[in-house]
């Protein structure tokens, strides 16, 4: 009788061990889904970055080239009105008194 108490008293305090761990073990459960999920919050944050950074990379080579050509005229316009006055003293045969 004796040893059946003690088998008794000893599978009690097994299954106790046993909910402790599993409370354990869930806690542990829980805090990775939340790291998990945290993770995946932030994973999707830098695709969406990578991928604004990617679309502005692209587009780069047209911005560029659009801002070229729009300042061109201009810097085309300012060559030709600097160089205007010689090539018109040139053109005329002006030269300067000595």
């Amino acid at each position: 009788m004796a040893l059946l108490i003690r088998n008794q008293a000893a599978f009690v305090a097994q299954i106790a061990r046993n909910d402790q761990e599993r409370l354990a073990l869930k806690e542990w459960q829980h805090q990775t889904e939340v790291w998990q999920h945290r993770a995946e919050v932030r994973f999707d944050k830098i695709e969406q970055r990578l991928a604004s950074i990617e679309a502005t990379l692209v587009d780069m080579p047209k911005t560029i080239l659009k801002s070229v050509l729009e300042q061109l005229p201009k810097i085309i316009v300012q060559d030709v009105l600097a160089k205007l006055p010689k090539a018109v003293k040139k053109e005329i045969g002006f030269t300067p008194r000595a």
